[in-house]
């Protein structure tokens, strides 16, 4: 168990509203008492994520996931419980003492975090000092006023190999910390030498706002790359971030709709004529991760682009990968010449609405950029381009609008309708392979759960939440040492500190569970009408094969002990009456004798 105390696990759980804190992950729709959403642990089309909040408990019926808002952290963002904890007494404004389980790896991540803000500092520093003027003047020729420095993370790297470096020791701050944040790049002969050098800077923030890398575009035309930016680290994997989530997720939610694009300006000059919901790639590619994190928000995208660009074809194969995670998906192309900063900036807000206005559906694109490129192509390039139409099409969820979809296109390219079902057949078959091998999920660590004994404690512990009043009842007939699970054990020592029935709150207990099976289970169960039907009798039963469990274990032991090359002549008359004795026990708790009702 984490060395955080209990009382400071409940106040941040009392402060952390479960329905609060998954909204700010995914779209959820109340229906009664509870709220449902898309489960973002798996693939669905239809919702299944329930969130209690009288309970304060989430579940999903599709794939078994549950438990209670640290576990939910936990899951969504790969943290230990201490690290769930501690960001949401962060987002509450809660000190916590240092706790003490995971600290290595704890420490390793908060010391990356660090690194990443100052590095930040110090290039928001900079940007505002004489050294950065051509900095400056670059960025409010696209429109960005100093003002806005501190919204978007925008800086400047001092233009010297060592600039990072030197503030860091100021700051007495490990070198190599700034090697694993990929701050520094280490030299041939073992020295250090700053990564980001006389560049704009723009910090990466995640969802939490905590900064995690940079992107960094240079102001002086020479030939080097025109961006770069931080590797992957511990705190950084560039497949499940997105420029501008963490500020613009609200407003997506709220109108149920991203607009996705390449650049960091084009980000922030969207921004600043009010069109919010709008999330940059800052130069890679979408993926399969991009688009559940965004489905989380929304069920609608736009991609908008520079036709001429260099990654307009990346930004169709992106298109394709949010239309199979479920988004109905649009495409805007700009008008020639322009990219989305520059337009913004001319243009201004009405403009820039009435342009995505104009975005046409995924397939229409696709059919129009299929009939203006084809129309002298052979029949090999033809077939080509009409098999990656049917692949798109393959992947809309929506069986009326395919349809539709396949009779448009069989119309429009003269081509038997049967043919492209044919095709669209065999792309399924492809797509749900993929599907089942990126689904399939990790086996869980519940082998003790699937045991006899490990089924009978997580069952007794489902009762006792449940029906608390059989608790007292149920800890009559159990030594608490004999619990073998540690979190099971340490709440029915709690349990056996008293209880008021007027006052009994499960969620209060359920903060403190960490594994997953057993919040997974136990939400399973809370969610349920009734379970258990007849409690006690379901209770008495897990009691008897709990302590069945234990003097088979004695058996075994015991039997172990009686092999040929394990004992003496003189010891086998003594084990053979132990032996006797565990038989007989064995026969009397099989019959329920011992359970005090």
């Amino acid at each position: 168990m984490s060395q955080i105390p209990q009382e400071k696990i409940e106040e941040v759980r009392l402060a952390s509203d479960i329905v609060d804190v998954v909204s700010g992950y995914l779209t959820l729709r109340q229906k009664g008492r509870n709220h449902f959403g898309l489960c973002p642990f798996h693939s669905e089309k239809t919702p299944s994520f329930s969130v209690n909040s009288e309970l304060q408990i989430f579940h999903c019926f599709g794939c078994g996931a549950g438990g209670n808002v640290f576990t939910f952290i936990m899951k969504m963002e790969g943290l230990t419980f201490p690290e769930a904890v501690k960001l949401l007494a962060k987002q509450a404004s809660i000190a916590l003492p240092e706790d003490t389980e995971n600290l290595a790896e704890y420490r390793e991540k908060e010391a990356l975090y660090f690194a990443n803000e100052l590095a930040a500092q110090l290039f928001q520093q900079t940007i505002r000092t004489e050294q950065a003027v051509t900095a400056r003047r670059y960025l409010s020729e696209r429109g960005i006023a100093d003002e806005e420095f501190d919204d978007f993370g925008i800086g400047y790297a001092p233009n010297s190999w060592d600039g990072l470096i030197k503030h860091a020791k100021t700051k007495a701050f490990n070198i190599d910390v700034l090697h694993r944040a990929g701050l520094v790049i280490q030299k041939d002969d073992g020295g250090f030498y700053d990564r980001f050098r006389g560049r704009i800077t723009f910090a990466i923030k995640n969802l939490t706002g905590q900064v995690v890398g940079f992107g960094a575009r240079r102001i002086i035309e020479d030939n080097s790359p025109k961006y770069i930016n931080s590797p992957e680290t511990d705190i950084y994997q560039k497949r499940f971030i997105l420029y501008g989530l963490h500020q613009s997720r609200d407003a997506i939610r709220k109108s149920d709709e991203v607009i996705v694009v390449e650049g960091y300006t084009d980000l922030t000059s969207l921004y600043r004529v009010n069109v919010r919901n709008v999330v940059a790639t800052s130069g890679t590619a979408l993926t399969q991760d991009h688009a559940r994190l965004l489905h989380r928000y929304t069920s609608n995208a736009i991609l908008l682009y520079d036709a001429d660009s260099a990654g307009a074809a990346a930004a169709i194969r992106g298109a394709d990968i949010l239309l199979e995670s479920g988004l109905e998906v649009k495409i805007c192309v700009m008008p020639t010449g322009l990219d989305p900063d520059e337009y913004a900036r001319s243009r201004g807000e009405e403009e820039v609405r009435k342009l995505l206005l104009s975005a046409v559906p995924l397939m229409e694109f696709k059919l129009n950029k299929f009939e203006y490129e084809n129309r002298y192509g052979s029949s090999s390039q033809k077939a080509s381009e009409t098999r990656s139409i049917l692949a798109s099409i393959a992947k809309v969820n929506d069986p009326i609008r395919r349809s539709f979809l396949v009779r448009d296109l069989s119309e429009r390219l003269k081509i038997d309708e049967a043919s492209l079902w044919k095709e669209i057949s065999q792309f399924e078959r492809q797509n749900q392979l993929r599907i089942d091998r990126y689904e399939k999920e990790p086996e869980r660590d519940d082998k003790f759960f699937r045991t006899s004994k490990g089924n009978a404690e997580l069952g007794l512990l489902q009762v006792s939440l449940r029906h608390p009043d059989l608790i007292e009842r149920i800890l009559k007939n159990l030594s608490l040492d004999d619990i073998s699970h540690h979190e099971i054990r340490l709440l029915f020592q709690e349990f056996s500190k008293g209880i008021d029935l007027l006052t009994f709150q499960p969620q209060a207990f359920l903060t403190a569970i960490q594994d997953q099976t057993i919040a997974a289970q136990l939400s399973n169960m809370m969610v349920q009408d009734d379970p258990h039907p007849k409690p006690w009798e379901f209770a008495r039963d897990c009691l008897i094969r709990f302590h069945l469990a234990l003097i088979d274990h004695d058996i075994q032991r015991i039997r172990e002990k009686m092999k040929p090359s394990s004992t003496s002549d003189g010891d086998i008359n003594t084990l053979m009456d132990e032996l006797k004795y565990d038989l007989d026990e064995r026969k009397k708790i099989q019959s329920g004798q011992y359970i005090v009702e």
